[in-house]
């Protein structure tokens, strides 16, 4: 068997080629000096130099606009500003001005002291800032010294999966998609600019590998799943035997699942699963409006804040809900408030030093360090329901004082945009139940919202404490653990109960055994990435729900999630035809 190893998913999609292993630019910055009277020779060479890397910039940040568009363009505009930042400038004139250094060796020392002062923060939106350094540091110095390697990632002549300590966000907009297959990276995060951008070019992509840049030579071949967040390096004949089987089911399998587009998501006996779409950009709406959804479940609107180095206004997140609203009318767009705090905190922000971020500064605690942006966040949600069905989702709720708060903003905008004359609609208020807490009083908090919605993502975090993005637990951040069946059905019963809707919008819902042993646990409407939708529709009409019923009342004895999900493998691969599953338990690196 090939050696597997388990990294963080960044991007769906399973490939098949040969690693091409991309080294960092080596630019060559020796120590140097230069005689006083040269001093004003070496700021003339710095600032033309800076300039060149501003224009350069600027042509990336208008190439993805047209490309990927506007939203994504401003990932560049962090860049922009540190070659703008005054100490960055200033600590490199003084280099060169009392040091006599060269102008590359003064601004290398610079960006070295940046770096440190970064990384000594120790928090996870510090990676960010430092890929897009290495991108500035780069294209600075390329205008001062002669030596640059390996500049471009998809140099190459044949197809083939890039490896690399990480790839910079301008090193990903100049890939050529007929030429990267996948991406495989030391590095990163999900929510990291790279990521998104792999995401918004539709390459599978899997980071936080560890140091698989130093353990792959260029040319061996892999085998990356960017879903399940794997890579098989070198695989046997049997290993790539599966994969070309899987590869040509997919393909069958799309042909297939285009004539659903328009068929209900409806179980063998009738009963109706409501089938939503999640997005992570504006751009995402005109694929999920084709596939014909029943609506947006779950907005992601922190696009609007990660990375960022200053705050959106109203009016610029307005637009963007508008956008999507518009583009689903009539069907309901599900918005959830920023969720912020772990590996997701705004530049912008002073940095909160944590213990543990994932138990400190999350969801809607963060609102009381930035009452003004959830403020303006509210009222934009609030103007973009004048143009269609919009629904308010708030993450992380624990409690009922927390929704009393949430009210409290929302009446006071709503008063706010009345007085003002500004059009704006109804909305209906949901909470995010993702923890064992609010599981615990779902019969409460359902007396004072009009909907649930499950993010499975972090209740499993929550309930199981594993941490999501450590890729090393990878196989104890279990959704089959018997725990979570308990959670589950508890938390539809709890709806039930208070005649609350509820919906599943965690990664969970995308994936067809999860969506499975959701609806068996009496889930009936899923939230999913777009490109699911049609799979997941599938599946739901090939279900039988007494059978199904039945085996999960089984389950719900069963002591392990292993047990539960082999149980769930057989009874699904028996009754639909599906690429994303699999039977064979003697290909494990690939299940």
């Amino acid at each position: 068997m090939g050696e597997l190893v388990q990294g963080i998913p960044a991007s769906p999609g399973i490939v098949i080629g040969p690693a091409r292993v991309v080294r960092p630019p080596v630019l060559n910055v020796p120590h140097a000096t230069v005689p006083p009277e040269q001093v004003e020779v070496e700021v003339v060479r710095f600032h033309k130099a800076r300039e060149g890397a501003i224009e350069h910039t600027s042509e990336l940040r208008t190439r993805v606009s047209g490309r990927l568009g506007a939203v994504q363009a401003k990932i560049f505009d962090p860049q922009l500003l540190m070659l703008e930042d005054p100490d960055l400038i200033e600590g490199t004139l003084t280099y060169i001005s009392d040091s006599f250094l060269t102008a590359e060796r003064a601004f290398s020392l610079r960006v070295l002291e940046f770096r440190s002062q970064w990384l000594d923060a120790t928090h996870a939106r510090v990676m960010d800032r430092v890929a897009d350094l290495n991108d500035v540091q780069a294209r600075v110095l390329t205008r001062l010294v002669d030596t640059l390697i390996d500049s471009d990632p998809s140099d190459s002549e044949e197809p083939a999966i890039l490896v690399a300590g990480e790839l910079t966000p301008s090193q990903i907009v100049e890939i050529d998609p007929d030429r990267v297959l996948g991406i495989a990276t030391d590095s990163g995060t999900r929510t990291a600019h790279a990521s998104i951008l792999a995401r918004s070019l539709k390459i599978p992509a899997v980071v936080g590998l560890g140091d698989f840049s130093k353990r792959v030579e260029s040319g061996v071949e892999m085998i990356l799943d960017g879903r399940r967040g794997k890579v098989v390096i070198d695989p046997n004949e049997a290993e790539k035997h599966k994969f070309h089987d899987r590869h040509v089911k997919a393909k069958e399998n799309a042909r297939e699942l285009a004539y659903l587009t328009g068929v209900e998501a409806a179980t063998k006996d009738g009963t109706r699963i409501g089938l939503h779409a999640n997005l992570e950009l504006p751009a995402d709406a005109e694929e999920a409006a084709s596939l014909e959804v029943d609506g947006v479940g779950l907005f992601r609107t922190e696009f609007l804040v990660v990375g960022k180095t200053s705050a959106p206004d109203e009016e610029e997140q307005y637009e963007a809900f508008k956008q999507v609203v518009e583009i689903m009318a009539p069907r309901p767009v599900t918005i959830r408030t920023f969720d912020l705090g772990g590996d997701k905190f705004p530049l912008f922000l002073p940095p909160i030093i944590e213990e543990n971020p994932f138990l400190g500064w999350r969801g809607m605690r963060v609102y009381a360090l930035i009452p003004e942006l959830f403020h303006s966040q509210v009222r934009a949600i609030l103007r973009a329901a004048a143009h269609g069905l919009v629904r308010i989702l708030v993450p992380m709720v624990n409690s009922v004082e927390e929704i009393w708060g949430i009210r409290d903003v929302l009446d006071k905008a709503r008063d706010e945009l009345s007085d003002e004359g500004v059009a704006h609609g109804k909305v209906l208020l949901g909470a995010m139940l993702e923890t064992p807490a609010s599981i615990a009083i779902a019969d409460v908090l359902g007396r004072h919202v009009d909907f649930f919605s499950i993010g499975t993502n972090d209740l499993i975090q929550y309930v199981l404490a594993v941490d999501r993005g450590n890729a090393q637990l990878s196989e104890y951040f279990d959704l089959f653990h018997p725990a979570l069946l308990r959670y589950i059905r508890e938390a539809v019963k709890s709806a039930e109960q208070v005649g609350v809707p509820l919906c599943v919008c965690g990664e969970a819902a995308s994936d067809p055994l999860g969506a499975a042993l959701l609806i068996g646990l009496g889930v009936r409407s899923l939230s999913c990435t777009p490109n699911a939708i049609l799979e997941q529709k599938k599946l739901i009409r090939s279900l039988d729900l007494r059978q199904l019923g039945a085996i999960i009342e089984k389950l719900m004895k069963a002591e392990t999630g292993k047990e539960i999900r082999e149980a769930l493998l057989v009874v699904l691969t028996a009754g639909v035809d599906l690429p994303s599953l699999d039977s064979s338990p003697n290909l494990s690196s690939l299940d």
